[in-house]
């Protein structure tokens, strides 16, 4: 076996997990009225018929008061019974463990405010600012045994166990951090005090639930606050729990909701696993206790090697088995290259942090009941079919076609696939969208796609295959600004990429309206070739099309490149090296000097002409060229057109 550290068994407690591979706790928001869903089951059953080991549930509520939209299920009442026993069935029954999250998110308002948000101390939330109700000591002790009672229920309707949520900013991890925790009584104060929630909770739940059962804890290795839980508290806490023989296993998510919540999710722009060093010290510190790695962790090489040298006992991957239910089944397999790769931009966090449905711009079956081993249906008769534009788009639609049966051909105008995408991996910090065009293209290859890159398709030579059906996926371009004069250097962003000029020391001035990672990603280099970067933006804050998370890293990038913001103002003109630009609500103008380059991320026009002239052809536009939106768009689109053919 390739991997076999990854895929050696492991106890925890008194039950064997098939291998090391663990989905930690990923919140869907496929819970509807508070209830279970068959999606929000399917979801996790998807990963336990693909093999990973050890399954956490999304969070569960064990109060009325931590209730903070209708897509968080609850356990503290019998509603969920049912739903609760259909995922233990469909879990335990497909040879993984499933463990239930348990959660309070106190003081942290996330959506709005629950019905009366309590905290340990009357500190704000980072996030909403909110201030809390301070708990007492009662309402403490009321909230331990809503812990276990929620505990008791899963035990009865088949999980293996619990996972205390104590991470990101939540009720425990405001009892665990002197940042957070300013009591005074037996539940703050000195470390021991701290904890003692957490001893309390993990004690009634092992009485109630016995010796079997599972108890697990989630808790930050370092929340990025001055004060807060650093490496040192965490590896103290590590050790006082390890002496408690409550606790079966523990992970380790960083930051908080304050500036340091980028560290929760690390996305493209840090290094992989960028924090394996501290989960080995928390290891150390555990005292045989099983200790779960975790965060952009993405490929089974890697994992293998966080188990093999010590990093930690278990791997935990939640955005790669997001992107691959049958992550496990195909690296245990030797089809390594088979997985669907995560580039780690967010994409699916900024969906459930604004409250809709987890979805991923790569995974078109996320949550379905087919997921995990979901192959194309061969087509009921062969076709002949051409597919225009070498991008996401076409290139899902043309593997997904040939996977079927069907004899496709794929026009690329250049000689490389990916289209935009591939533009935008040149980008600093956007290299890892690459591997999505690269996947499709290799899947495209294998069922036997016959390619002419490097041509641009015309009516006759589409005509001349005799297809049965094309697909246009030709994209779409930036509009120019709409300047009342210009005589200067004018790029959009996607042209910067393909060639940029050479900079002179100047002053270069980034026109964003457009609020996408790639044009930060511009501002960066063009910050690393001009003396003085200005960014301007029609609306009043930037990125807002980049989920939160990814969001700060962009704010803590420009501005310590000394990216000069201006929001709320649309240019005018650029003259003479001379741009002027209006503030969109004072009216008020201002000019900047000196400027080399202006660079434009705009909204952009569909690239359809080829369709007038094939109407006679059962022709279908997908992505950018039916409407310029996103990349999951383009995706699925492609994905749903070489289905439907």
């Amino acid at each position: 076996m390739r991997f076999p550290h990854l895929f050696s068994p492991i106890r925890i407690r008194n039950r064997e997990i098939r291998n090391r591979i663990a989905l930690p706790a990923t919140l869907t928001n496929y819970g509807s009225g508070n209830r279970v869903t068959e999606r929000w089951i399917d979801f996790l059953s998807a990963r336990a018929h693909g093999g990973t080991g050890l399954i956490v549930s999304e969070i569960i509520a064990v109060d009325p008061e931590a209730l903070a939209h209708g897509a968080i299920v609850t356990g503290y009442d019998d509603v969920n019974l049912d739903g609760f026993r259909r995922a233990a069935a469909g879990v335990e029954g497909a040879g993984a463990c499933l463990v239930g999250q348990l959660w309070h998110p106190g003081r942290q308002q996330l959506w709005h405010p629950t019905r009366s948000p309590m905290g340990v101390s009357d500190q704000p939330d980072p996030l909403s600012w909110t201030v809390p109700h301070v708990m007492s000591t009662g309402d403490i002790e009321r909230l331990v045994d809503a812990y276990a009672s929620v505990a008791v229920r899963l035990e009865h309707c088949g999980f293996s166990g619990v996972e205390l949520h104590g991470a990101h900013g939540y009720l425990i991890t405001q009892f665990l951090s002197p940042w957070s925790n300013t009591r005074t009584d037996r539940f703050g104060g000195s470390l021991e005090g701290r904890v003692r929630f957490v001893e309390e909770t993990a004690a009634q739940i092992r009485s109630r639930c016995g010796a079997d059962f599972i108890v697990g804890l989630k808790m930050p290795a370092d929340e990025g606050v001055a004060g807060g839980i650093d490496v040192d508290t965490a590896e103290r806490i590590t050790r006082h729990l390890a002496t408690l023989g409550t606790l079966d296993y523990l992970a380790y998510g960083q930051g908080n909701f304050s500036e340091s919540l980028e560290t929760h999710v690390p996305d493209m722009h840090f290094p992989e696993a960028p924090f394996i060093d501290l989960h080995r010290r928390m290891r150390e510190a555990a005292g045989g206790i099983p200790v779960m790695a975790l965060g952009r962790i993405g490929t089974p090489e890697l994992a293998e090697k966080v188990i093999r040298e010590g990093y930690g006992d278990l791997v935990g991957m939640t955005r790669a088995l997001i992107s691959d239910a049958d992550f496990a089944n195909k690296a245990r397999d030797g089809r390594a290259a088979d997985i669907r790769p995560s580039v780690f931009d967010n994409w699916c966090w900024g969906e459930v942090h604004a409250g809709k449905p987890l979805a991923e711009f790569h995974n078109p079956h996320l949550g379905a009941p087919d997921e995990s081993g979901w192959q194309p249906a061969p087509a009921a008769s062969p076709r002949e079919i051409v597919v225009v534009g070498a991008g996401p788009a076409g290139l899902e639609a043309a593997w997904v076609a040939a996977a079927r049966g069907h004899r496709v051909t794929l026009f690329g105008a250049s000689e490389k696939v990916g289209g935009k995408l591939g533009l935008e991996a040149r980008l600093p910090g956007r290299a890892e969208v690459a591997k999505v065009p690269a996947w499709q293209y290799r899947l495209a290859e294998q069922f036997g796609v016959h390619f002419r890159l490097g041509e641009r398709a015309s009516a006759e030579s589409i005509r001349a295959l005799d297809a049965d059906a094309v697909v246009l996926a030709t994209g779409s371009d930036m509009r120019k600004p709409p300047l009342d004069v210009t005589d200067g250097p004018m790029l959009s962003t996607r042209e910067y990429a393909r060639e940029a000029p050479a900079p002179n020391g100047g002053t270069a001035v980034l026109y964003d309206h457009d609020h996408t990672a790639a044009t930060y990603a511009t501002a960066e280099a063009l910050a690393a070739a001009y003396a003085r970067v200005v960014l301007i933006t029609p609306r009043t804050q930037i990125a807002q099309a980049v989920n939160y998370c990814s969001a700060i890293g962009i704010h803590r990038r420009l501005r310590s490149l000394g990216v000069e913001i201006v929001t709320g103002v649309r240019p005018l003109s650029f003259e003479h090296g001379m741009l002027r630009y209006e503030d969109v609500f004072s009216k008020r103008t201002t000019e900047v000097g000196e400027v080399e380059l202006l660079v434009y991320a705009t909204p952009r026009s569909v690239r359809d002409e080829l369709a007038s002239s094939l109407a006679d052809i059962d022709c279908h536009l997908i992505g950018d060229c039916m409407a310029p939106r996103n990349l999951m768009v383009a995706i699925h689109e492609g994905h749903a057109i070489g289905n439907a053919l």
